[in-house]
């Protein structure tokens, strides 16, 4: 499937790519991927989430104009406090879909194809 659970450390500390969407057409490690992917020391960890996939729903605008929310490529980071209303919304619209996987990703059909970070493009 498509998703980013791609990149481990090998024994010797470097970084290893699975053969994936990030990785080159032949399955070895795409070098720029590689690099753009792991340059944070950043993850994300969750015991309590939820996955749309390809059945997103569609947030009221009142909540992402209170979070400052724009549509833009890259992360984002909101402060706790200011997306409690979103938070609520979704746990009180979708509370039994609470750590399941709803549907698999958007772009799943496209899970055969490869990312290329060098002309930002799926082929």
């Amino acid at each position: 499937m498509v998703g980013d659970n791609i990149y481990h450390r090998a024994a010797d500390n470097k970084w290893c790519q699975a053969d994936s969407h990030h990785s080159n057409p032949d399955g070895s490690v795409n070098l720029h991927n590689l690099k753009t992917d792991t340059q944070s020391d950043k993850v994300l960890l969750s015991q309590h989430f939820f996955y749309f996939g390809s059945e997103a729903k569609v947030i009221p605008p009142e909540l992402l104009n209170a979070i400052g929310y724009k549509n833009r490529i890259d992360h984002r980071v909101f402060d706790s406090a200011t997306t409690v209303g979103l938070t609520e919304w979704l746990h009180n619209s979708f509370l039994e879909s609470l750590n399941q996987v709803i549907s698999d990703p958007f772009d799943f059909n496209d899970s055969e194809k490869r990312y290329s970070v060098i002309n930002d493009k799926i082929a």
